[in-house]
C-alpha cells in the first residue's frame, strides 16, 4: 500500500499559463557555431519552471536520462540559498517547489528513460514519498549513495553519504544497470590454465528459469558428452568462441559433469550489476579544488561554487544506465555546470555524441561573512548562472563541443530593460 503525502500547496507566477506566450528563449552565444548538421549542446539561462514548460513540446518523451542536483532545503546559505523553510512549516514550499518540476521532469523522459536526484538527508524521506506519487513505487530502481568524503557529523553519528533516488520512466522498458568492472581478486586455477588464475561466473539460467523461445536457447556439450540444453546469457556465435578460448568450465576433468560456467581472468573487464553504493569518485574537496582551478580561482579563501558534485560521479551514473551513446541528458538545475563536463569528458572517451540540456537560473551569489565578497586574483562572477556558462564555455573549448546558449525573457525583463 502506498503512503500519501500531503503538503500545503504554495503557489508560483508561472502555473498561469497564459503568461508563456509573451516569454521567449533568445538566443545569446555559442561556444562554437553551431554546425547545421548536428544538434548542440543548450544551455538556458533562466528559473526552470517556466522554461522547462516552453521546452515541453519540443523535447516530450525525448529525453533519456535526467540528472539534478536540487536545493535540500538544509536552512543554510551556501553559494546559492538553500532555505525554503517558514516558523510554521518546514517542507510545503520546498515539496511544492519540486513537485512542479518533478511533473514536468516526467514528461520528458521516454519510455525508456529515469532520472537521477541528489538529496541529503534533510528532504530525503520526503523526496522519496512524493517520488512515488509521481513516478510511481514500482517504478523506484535505488537509492545511490556516493560516500564524499569525511561526511557530515553532530553529536550522534558522522553521516558519510549523499543519496541519489533513480526512478525509471517505465521500468518495464528500463535497460537493465551495467557497470564494466577489472577483475583482481582471482585467487585458484582449478584446471591449471596458463593463462594464470581465474573465477567463474554465472553463463546460462537455471533450467527452470530458461525460456524455450528465447534466441539464445540451444545447447552445448561438455568435453565428456554430457549435454546442456538451457537459455545461454551469449548467442551461439560468442559461446562457439568461449568454447574454443577454453573459457567455459564444465568442472574437474574426466567427468566434467558441472554445470557450465564462464572463466574469468585477472585483468580482465567484465559486466556486473551496480552497486548502491558509490566509492569510486572523487570527494567533494577534490570537486571544489578542480573547478577553482579550471575557473582560475587562485585566492584560497573563496570558491567559486559551494559543495559541485564530482564530474566522475555523474559520468558513473550516466555509464551505469547503459544507455545508446547518443543519449539526451537533462540537467535543469546545472549548478556550477558539472553534468555538461561529465558528458563532455564520456564523449571524448568512447566517441559518444550525447546531447546535454542545462538550465541555471541568474541566482545571486551568495557571500559568506567569513569570506570576501572579491578578490583581484578571482574571477568576479554576480550569479550562479554566470559560473555555468564560464565553465561550460571553457569545457565547450576543450573537448571541441558545441553549445547554444539562450536566455528566458519574460515581460518583467522587458519591464526592467526599459527602466
Amino acid at each position: 500500500m502506498a503512503f500519501a503525502i500531503q503538503w500545503t500547496d504554495t503557489a508560483e507566477k508561472y502555473d498561469n499559463d497564459s503568461l508563456l506566450k509573451n516569454c521567449y528563449l533568445q538566443t545569446l552565444s555559442s561556444a562554437k557555431e553551431p554546425d547545421s548538421q548536428e544538434n548542440p549542446n543548450l544551455f538556458i539561462e533562466g528559473d526552470n519552471y517556466p522554461v522547462l514548460k516552453l521546452l515541453k513540446n519540443q523535447y516530450k518523451q525525448k529525453v533519456d536520462t535526467i540528472y539534478i542536483d536540487p536545493p535540500y532545503n538544509t536552512g543554510n546559505n551556501f553559494t546559492y540559498s538553500d532555505n525554503f523553510s517558514t516558523s510554521s512549516d518546514r517542507h510545503s514550499a520546498w515539496l511544492s517547489f519540486m513537485n512542479r518540476r518533478l511533473l514536468l521532469a516526467r514528461d520528458f523522459l521516454c519510455d525508456s528513460g529515469c532520472i537521477f536526484i541528489a538529496i541529503d538527508q534533510s528532504e530525503l524521506y520526503q523526496l522519496k514519498l512524493l517520488c512515488d506519487m509521481i513516478f510511481g513505487e514500482d517504478n523506484f530502481v535505488n537509492d545511490f549513495m556516493w560516500l564524499h568524503g569525511k561526511g557530515k557529523k553532530d553529536t550522534w553519528s558522522r553521516t558519510l553519504q549523499q543519496h541519489t533516488l533513480c526512478y525509471a520512466k517505465n521500468k518495464k522498458y528500463l535497460k537493465a544497470f551495467c557497470e564494466i568492472e577489472k577483475t583482481s581478486w582471482a585467487k585458484t586455477n582449478p584446471d591449471n590454465d596458463s593463462r594464470g588464475n581465474w573465477f567463474s561466473g554465472s553463463i546460462s539460467f537455471t533450467e527452470k528459469r530458461s525460456n524455450p523461445n528465447h534466441k539464445n536457447y540451444y545447447s552445448i556439450k561438455s568435453p565428456s558428452g554430457i549435454e546442456w540444453t538451457r537459455q545461454w546469457m551469449v548467442n551461439q556465435e560468442e559461446m562457439k568462441k568461449l568454447l574454443s578460448e577454453n573459457k567455459i568450465y564444465f568442472g574437474p576433468a574426466p567427468e566434467y559433469k558441472g554445470v557450465p560456467r564462464v572463466k574469468i581472468f585477472n585483468n580482465e573487464q567484465t559486466e556486473v550489476i551496480p552497486k548502491n553504493i558509490i566509492d569510486c569518485t572523487d570527494s567533494t574537496r577534490k570537486a571544489q579544488k578542480k573547478l577553482d582551478e579550471l575557473l582560475g580561482y587562485k585566492d584560497s579563501k573563496t570558491h567559486a561554487f559551494d559543495n559541485p558534485k564530482p564530474v566522475d560521479l555523474i559520468e558513473h551514473l550516466i555509464e551505469i544506465t547503459d544507455m545508446k551513446n547518443d543519449a539526451l541528458i537533462m540537467d535543469f538545475f546545472a549548478g556550477s555546470g558539472t553534468t555538461f563536463e561529465a558528458v563532455s569528458s564520456l564523449n571524448a572517451r568512447d566517441g559518444g555524441k550525447r546531447r546535454c540540456i542545462l538550465i541555471q537560473k541568474a541566482e545571486a551569489i551568495q557571500i559568506k561573512s567569513d569570506k570576501k565578497a572579491s578578490s583581484p586574483q578571482n574571477p568576479d562572477f554576480q550569479t550562479i548562472a554566470d559560473i555555468c556558462r564560464a565553465r561550460i564555455t571553457i569545457v565547450a573549448q576543450k573537448y571541441n563541443s558545441q553549445i547554444l546558449m539562450k536566455k528566458l525573457q519574460t515581460p518583467d525583463a522587458f519591464s526592467s530593460d526599459k527602466e
